[in-house]
C-alpha cells in the first residue's frame, strides 16, 4: 500500500485535474503575496529615500517678468512645491502642500484661489481656508527681490 504523502505529491506533479488546480492555487497565492508586498513596500521605500541633494542649487529663483497677473508660477525649492502668485501688483508665495493631507493644491486663476483635489478644500488668495475639512491656512513662504529676480528664502533666512 502506498503512503498518502506519495499520492499527494504525485497528484501535484502529474497532469491530472487535481494537480493542475493545486498548482494554479499555489501560483495565484504566491503572485498575490508578491503583489501585496510590493504595494506595501514601495510607498515605504519611496518615503524613506533621501532627497536628491541638499545643496544651494535647489533654491528657487523667478524672474519678475515671468510673473503674470492672476496666474500661479510653480517651482521647486528644496524638495517642496512652491507657488508664486501676482495679484494687484502684489506678489505672494505659498507652500503648495495642503496642510490637511499633504496633497499639492492647484491655483485657479478664474476663482483667484487655491483648490485641493484630494478632499475638495478651497483656500482664498491669501491662503486662508474657505471650504472643506481643512482648518489651517497654506504656509506662506518668505522671499526677497534682488535685481528683478524673486528668490525664495531658505530656513535660515538667506536668499
Amino acid at each position: 500500500m502506498s503512503d498518502p504523502k506519495d499520492i499527494h505529491e504525485m497528484n501535484a506533479n502529474d497532469g491530472s485535474p487535481d494537480g493542475m488546480r493545486r498548482r494554479f492555487c499555489q501560483v495565484a497565492i504566491g503572485g498575490t503575496a508578491a503583489v501585496s508586498a510590493a504595494a506595501v513596500g514601495y510607498p515605504v521605500v519611496a518615503f524613506l529615500r533621501l532627497p536628491k541633494s541638499f545643496g544651494p542649487q535647489e533654491l528657487m529663483e523667478v524672474p519678475l517678468d515671468a510673473l503674470v497677473e492672476g496666474y500661479g508660477y510653480w517651482g521647486e525649492h528644496k524638495g517642496r512645491q512652491i507657488v508664486v502668485v501676482k495679484l494687484n501688483e502684489e506678489i505672494r508665495a505659498f507652500d503648495g502642500t495642503c496642510p490637511h493631507l499633504g496633497c499639492i493644491v492647484r491655483w485657479e486663476s478664474e476663482n483667484r484661489g487655491f483648490h485641493c483635489p484630494c478632499h475638495n478644500a478651497a483656500f482664498d488668495d491669501l491662503g486662508n481656508p474657505i471650504a472643506g475639512p481643512v482648518n489651517m491656512p497654506l504656509r506662506r513662504v518668505s522671499f526677497v527681490i534682488e535685481d528683478s529676480v524673486l528668490k525664495i528664502r531658505d530656513t535660515s533666512g538667506r536668499a
